[in-house]
């Protein structure tokens, strides 16, 4: 599914109610400071996930009086046209409920599948300044729809994880504790070997992206995966058992796949030290766009790109590139501004432009 057609928000926030149907290009939300933009963009994403980008206080995003919030979207699919489906989440303080097509389900996996969504926000940079956590999380969010299996093997190693971690916790012997390890290699190796393949796929991508986006740029990028333990290491296996006082100290694993990291340098230096705040916007960009080439190019399906505040931090040249880029790729993109001029409309037979106030939504 690619495509959404329509979206209805109850109780979400500042929107007591909306329900507005979308083109399969450009969707404009344009209005003022805390009108309501980047809750629209919020709840989009957090029907496709599970989780906010702004808060994890689930009270934060049901409207004040208010118990609970409802969020529907219907799809529709980039090469079945006729195939459609709804989705839904109703979130409370204490309770969750996902519907697909009429039917209650549990792993949020199911929706995720459907709605393949990537965001941009100002605060995106930080993928680049933060902890590891984040840019696994971007190479997983491509692992999940190019292999299948990834899925599988990424939930057994969060459990075996969570297993072995309890057992250091406890300070249980070493042989229940070793009990784990042999199956969080495997894991690990096999989680390794797809992330591998996912990073050589994309980093051609990512370079051509980059010198769209910023060509005054003369160092040559690399891009280098990190699996989450050293590499003069002779077998993870070993590793581990050389480490487990360690990690009895520490009261946690130390190595496996949960600890890989992807770093970014052009030339010898970090793209954070080498390139400006508005650059570092850009190559989020590039990055962004990267995957969505690719997810294309494996599902035959294109992804949907959320990006909240678009102008913050780039010049109406950039802005206006990556608007083309975006076109070009043919996915629909639902983009928030505080101006509709500050927007270029590329494609203005598939734009759609709507005007937030105080939670309720116009189209323009």
């Amino acid at each position: 599914m690619t495509q959404l057609t329509r979206l209805q928000l109850q109780a979400f926030r500042n929107a007591e109610q909306i329900n507005c149907q979308l083109c399969s290009g450009l969707n404009l939300f344009i209005g003022d400071n805390a009108a309501g933009k980047t809750s629209l963009i919020e709840a989009i994403w957090l029907l496709a996930t599970g989780r906010s980008f702004r808060s994890r206080l689930i009270h934060q995003l049901i409207q004040h009086d208010k118990t609970e919030t409802v969020i529907f979207a219907e799809l529709q699919s980039h090469i079945k046209p006729y195939s459609n489906h709804r989705i839904g989440m109703q979130r409370s303080a204490q309770n969750m409920t996902l519907r697909l097509d009429g039917e209650t389900i549990r792993a949020q996996s199911e929706i995720a599948q459907k709605l393949p969504v990537q965001l941009l926000t100002p605060e995106s940079h930080r993928l680049l300044e933060e902890g590891p956590k984040a840019r696994r999380q971007f190479v997983d969010w491509g692992c999940f729809y190019q292999f299948p299996e990834f899925i599988q093997w990424w939930r057994q190693h969060k459990r075996l994880l969570k297993q072995r971690n309890q057992a250091l916790k406890q300070r249980l012997p070493a042989l229940q504790i070793q009990l784990w390890d042999t199956q969080l290699v495997e894991t690990s190796l096999q989680i390794d070997q797809l992330r591998r393949r996912y990073v050589e796929t994309l980093t051609p991508l990512i370079e051509t992206y980059c010198q769209a986006l910023m060509p005054e740029l003369e160092q040559t990028l690399g891009c280098h995966y990190r699996p989450g333990w050293p590499k003069s290491a002779d077998s993870l296996a070993q590793l581990m058992q050389a480490n487990l006082n360690k990690d009895l100290q520490l009261g946690h694993t130390q190595y496996g796949a949960h600890r890989a990291d992807i770093r970014f340098r052009f030339g010898n230096y970090e793209a954070l030290q080498t390139l400006s705040r508005g650059q570092q916007k850009l190559f989020v960009c590039a990055l962004m766009l990267a995957q969505a080439q690719l997810h294309q190019q494996v599902t035959h399906e294109p992804a949907i790109m959320l990006i909240d505040d678009l102008p913050a931090e780039l010049d109406l040249l950039h802005r206006e590139k990556l608007m083309e880029l975006l076109d070009n790729l043919q996915i629909q993109h639902l983009v928030t501004s505080t101006a509709q001029s500050l927007i270029p409309i590329i494609n203005p037979e598939n734009s759609q432009i709507w005007q937030l106030k105080k939670g309720k939504l116009n189209a323009l």
